[in-house]
């Protein structure tokens, strides 16, 4: 069975149910000396400004590096850091990290939620070395943090659960108005048929893609896409898909402008809404919560739709000491964020009026997300 390690995008190591942060653990003897550091270049800065270099993975391995290991970054400019070596994003919001995974084999110096590019001046081309600086210093955040997926849907107990897909009918929220789902049309992605073909069962009329730019979605409906979805490029063709190629960062101000638009063209449009970014989970999270808030929903069943996606995605056990980790870490700030001192409803309607919508328009989402104006 192939198998794959994905990260929980947490928020505070004050929210862990584990002792420590990134910088702790037991530290190897001499490490600076026992290992030996690896020099390389900046070849490529990805779209949310992680940058990626051209030392392969493989050889730190060989030399001992692992995940779990702490190690100094330094760049040629003089910009340094301690991180973790983690597969995907296994460390906090806002903490730094050397991530293994999506580069073909190379690693890549980055910034969970945030732009290494911007905060290091780090462009292509410049210079790095990594140095080990503590032994297994993060493994045992490592491996609680660390998810694992697999990719075949049998190892899956529906498709509804392969695909991530569901309607959300909470609060003030009608019935088979509001689904979200993982990519339905993605290259390589083994789920998208199956979202495909429930996004048609489900009538879908209009799409909030939070991921990509309409150039990126283009390639996906590529004819040459075996995993192309001609559902999703029909309502395409009808203008009812927005592209919104959102960055992962909810407290950033260009992340709300986006919301802002996906909602404003949901008022535009009829529903039934589809929801989603690749997996259905973090971003669409933000946005479920948001929605969710606005239409008066119980907290308890706003977790619950919420942790869905983990429970689907990596069979993480409900009321587990994983699903809790992820519950405190992940969605009680995107929760408390939104409410910000006051009720969910209250926070939800503050936060879309403060980044530009009024009253009236507020009003209509709400309208429409009862299914007033449903055909």
């Amino acid at each position: 069975m192939k198998q794959m390690r994905f990260s929980l995008p947490l928020a505070a190591c004050a929210l862990l149910l584990i002792s420590g942060c990134a910088t702790t653990g037991k530290k190897s003897s001499d490490a600076s000396t026992s290992y030996k550091a690896f020099s390389g270049t900046v070849t490529t800065i990805e779209k949310y400004g992680h940058a990626v270099t051209d030392i392969a993975f493989a050889d730190m391995q060989a030399a001992g590096y692992e995940h779990g290991d702490i190690v100094t970054v330094t760049f040629g400019n003089g910009y340094t850091f301690d991180a973790p070596i983690v597969a995907n994003y296994d460390v906090d919001r806002g903490a730094f990290l050397v991530r293994t995974n999506y580069a073909d084999g190379f690693i890549a110096a980055c910034i969970n939620y945030g732009k290494m590019n911007e905060v290091a001046n780090a462009t292509t081309g410049v210079t790095l070395t990594v140095a080990m600086k503590e032994k297994a210093g993060y493994l045992e955040q490592y491996e609680v943090r660390s998810l694992v997926r697999t990719d075949k849907r049998n190892d899956y107990n529906s498709d509804e659960s392969f695909a991530n897909f569901r309607q959300a009918a909470l609060g003030s929220i009608g019935k088979n108005i509001l689904y979200r789902a993982s990519h339905p049309t993605r290259t390589d992605w083994t789920r998208a048929p199956f979202v495909s073909s429930l996004i048609e069962a489900a009538r879908i009329k209009t799409v909030v893609n939070m991921s990509d730019s309409e150039k990126e979605l283009a390639s996906y409906l590529a004819s040459s896409n075996k995993e192309r979805s001609a559902y999703y490029a029909s309502l395409a063709a009808q203008n009812s898909v927005v592209c919104l190629s959102m960055n992962m960062d909810f407290t950033n101000d260009d992340f709300a402008a986006n919301i802002v638009q996906g909602v404003r063209f949901m008022i535009s449009h009829e529903g039934p809404y589809l929801l989603h970014c690749n997996e259905g989970k973090d971003r669409t999270g933000f946005i479920f919560v948001l929605l969710e808030s606005l239409a008066g929903a119980k907290k308890a069943d706003m977790l619950a739709d919420y942790m869905e996606s983990y429970v689907n995605f990596y069979h993480v056990e409900k009321n587990s000491r994983k699903y809790n980790i992820i519950a405190k870490a992940n969605f009680e700030p995107m929760y408390a964020f939104i409410a910000n001192g006051t009720t969910p409803a209250k926070g939800a309607r503050a936060y879309l009026i403060k980044h530009g919508m009024s009253d009236a328009e507020v009003d209509a989402l709400i309208a429409k997300l009862k299914g007033a104006s449903k055909n």
